[in-house]
């Protein structure tokens, strides 16, 4: 054979079969320059370089992974769907006298020319896009950088190896299609169906059940911790579920219409549905990934976008004040009011008398296992349980015990109790109890709860119920706890006594109040030389600082959330473009013999628009339930990175359905087109 021969077969069937191509290398190459895009800035100097940077370039990275986990996925799909609309003809080249090996040889050359187009086209549009994405990022993250332009070698050579790698086992899973069928049945793959499928009830239950299940956990779990532990149980029972719907439950939804004789015995509903029914087993599992990709983007970007436009609220959560400095002791005896006043004395000179108020207390923290009034704290190990057993999370509490003469100080006003009374407030319900009992010390009388604390605790602090408890004779309860808790040798369950001074610094920009964060915190290195101090240790926070930290953070999170919906968006439309193409294929033959009996072109329109409208918008409204479903997992999830609102929350998660089922209706109607082209291209061949 001529020098080129089998290239040149390769490309004249990839051009007769652009139809089938162009969209497949276009997603392709789209995933490449994706993977290229986030690989890149992962090692990018300017990003690693940004204050948090080191975080960005892990979430970069793992979303570089998730990219190429489901480009291989989606490729093998495609690849399946290809391979069989090139059966026939692939059979045809067998029975003119090409052997396995003649068209192994196409394959290759197939396989070679779209992975070099798509790599390199991935390439050049991820070279393209790069620093626009680099500039969208540092914009997000609220860093800065330059215009220059760089190529990453590390990033192209990834892109090669790891698509390379996927392209190369698409080829072989070609070969070893082709080498297991017979030249007759390639020849038959086409048209080879399949039987109608019974309708499967026991199925249908259990992905009901499934889905029920989901929906269940999801509406009823109230502890944001909790959420966290079961909510990918949760993610791969709605999958399974999806799943068993579209596979089984469509099926058997089809057969319902069918004994439905006002419906079915209609011209635009009986092809339809009996068509449907014919295929809707191979259907079913597309429609239902197709349904699980639209959840995907709907949750992604709904809670990454929350996350980052709720920044400035949950940073005011994670920090209620500009500046904050505690100093730790090792037991409650060391606490002094005159130590107190000189950290609030510190916190002015430092500020240039600018700290608004200083807000000081004494407190000793603590956790432990409540119920029933009764909190038991030694032997930490034991909520060590909740990695598998989340339940118990459901009783722990956190507990600020304070002095009351911190509140009288603090509202100006005079809460008379005895020794062994308190005064309780809650993050959570109210405490309900009438007292109190806390291991290690005497019963404690609860004379009363309270509204509103003097002081704000942060968001961090209120994830799981937090009591600040207000006792007259502190230093003896304190005392009597500590003693308690070093008796057990424990040092994990050991509380922590500190004084902490609070203050905003009102009329100044961040650069100032990092100054200020950082004069501070120097001063208070420079008093741990003297051996006269009580304290043993201190912490300083400054909203600024926690600001730049929290974007970095949150903004990579919506960056990649962005870049992975384009990709999820585009693998979407093109499985609803490939099955529109397979359908309509099939249904040639079956639309000209429908014509043929006195089916006119009207009612073949009307027909495809219902089969088109009922299996393709099928998984937009079961997205859309899924996701209203998954709204209380995302909250509760969105609460760890301390964004609580939730008005904000409900605009993302209806403005990306309505954008999305935009996009959707937009790709319903170019593919119910081809659709209807194919069909009747069928008829003027006939």
């Amino acid at each position: 054979m001529k020098k080129g021969f089998y290239l040149r077969l390769a490309l004249d069937g990839m051009r007769k079969n652009k139809r089938l191509y162009l969209p497949y290398l276009l997603t392709c190459g789209g995933m490449v320059m994706m993977f290229y895009i986030l690989y890149s800035l992962a090692y990018s100097p300017v990003v690693r370089d940004m204050r948090g940077g080191d975080t960005m370039a892990v979430v970069l990275l793992l979303g570089t992974v998730v990219i190429t986990v489901f480009a291989l996925l989606f490729m093998l799909y495609t690849n399946s769907f290809l391979a069989r609309r090139r059966n026939r003809e692939f059979g045809l080249y067998n029975v003119l006298g090409m052997n396995k090996r003649n068209l192994s040889r196409i394959l290759a050359w197939e396989t070679l020319l779209s992975a070099l187009i798509s790599i390199l086209g991935g390439l050049a549009g991820g070279l393209l896009f790069s620093k626009l994405a680099e500039l969208f990022l540092t914009k997000m993250a609220g860093g800065s950088t330059g215009f220059s332009f760089t190529v990453a070698p590390r990033s192209i050579a990834a892109a090669f190896l790891f698509f390379g790698a996927i392209f190369a086992l698409l080829l072989l899973v070609s070969l070893t299609r082709v080498g297991v069928l017979r030249p007759l049945d390639l020849l038959k793959s086409e048209a080879a169906g399949e039987k109608p499928p019974k309708a499967n009830w026991v199925l249908a239950l259990v992905g009901l059940g499934l889905l029920g299940g989901a929906y269940y956990l999801a509406v009823t779990i109230e502890s944001p911790l909790t959420a966290l532990f079961i909510f990918f149980a949760a993610v791969l029972m709605v999958i399974v579920a999806t799943y068993l719907l579209f596979i089984a439950g469509s099926v058997t939804l089809c057969r319902l219409l069918q004994k439905n004789k006002k419906y079915y015995y209609k011209s635009a509903h009986f092809v339809s549905v009996s068509s449907m029914a014919f295929r809707m087993k191979r259907n079913g599992a597309g429609l239902a990934s197709i349904c699980i990709l639209a959840t995907m983007v709907l949750v992604m970007l709904s809670s990454t976008s929350c996350l980052y436009f709720g920044g400035e609220n949950a940073i005011r959560g994670m920090a209620p004040y500009d500046m904050t400095a505690a100093l730790r002791y090792d037991g409650p005896e060391k606490c002094s009011e005159q130590t107190l006043a000189e950290l609030a004395d510190l916190a002015e000179a430092v500020s240039g008398g600018r700290a608004g108020d200083p807000i000081t207390i004494t407190d000793m923290v603590f956790g432990g296992y409540f119920e029933n009034g009764s909190l038991d704290i030694a032997g930490y190990s034991r909520f060590l349980e909740v990695s598998s057993s989340p339940s118990v999370l459901e009783h722990i509490r956190g507990v600020y015990l304070l002095p009351l003469r911190d509140l009288d100080r603090l509202t100006g006003e005079s809460h008379a109790l005895e020794p062994g009374q308190a005064l309780i407030w809650s993050s959570g319900d109210a405490y309900k109890y009438d007292t109190l009992l806390i291991q290690g010390c005497a019963p404690i009388q609860v004379a009363g709860t309270l509204k509103e604390l003097p002081f704000r605790l942060t968001t961090e602090e209120t994830l799981v119920t937090t009591y600040c408890v207000f006792i007259p004779d502190w230093e003896e309860r304190a005392g009597e706890l500590q003693a308690f808790l070093e008796s057990l040798g424990d040092e994990m369950a050991l509380p922590d006594t500190e004084q902490a001074c609070f203050f905003d610094l009102p009329g100044l920009g961040e650069e100032e109040q990092l100054r200020i964060a950082g004069e501070l915190r120097q001063a208070l290195l420079d008093r741990m030389d003297h051996d006269d101090r009580a304290w043993t240790g201190f912490t300083t926070t400054a909203r600024a600082d926690l600001r730049s930290s929290f974007f970095s953070m949150n903004g990579s999170l919506f960056f990649l959330g962005i870049i992975l919906s384009i990709v999820f968006i585009a693998a979407a439309a093109l499985i609803i473009y490939y099955k529109q193409l397979s359908e309509g294929y099939e249904d040639q033959r079956r639309f000209g013999i429908m014509q043929k009996v006195g089916m006119t072109a009207g009612e073949i329109k009307s027909a495809v628009d219902s089969q088109v409208l009922t299996v393709f918008f099928a998984p937009l409204l079961m997205s859309g339930l899924h996701l209203s479903f998954a709204f209380p997992f995302v909250k509760k999830l969105i609460r760890l990175f301390g964004v609580t609102n939730t008005p904000l929350l409900i605009l993302t998660s209806v403005l990306c359905f309505l954008i999305f089922g935009a996009f959707y209706v937009f790709v319903y109607r170019r593919t119910a087109r081809a659709y209807i082209a194919i069909v009747s291209e069928g008829e003027e061949r006939r």
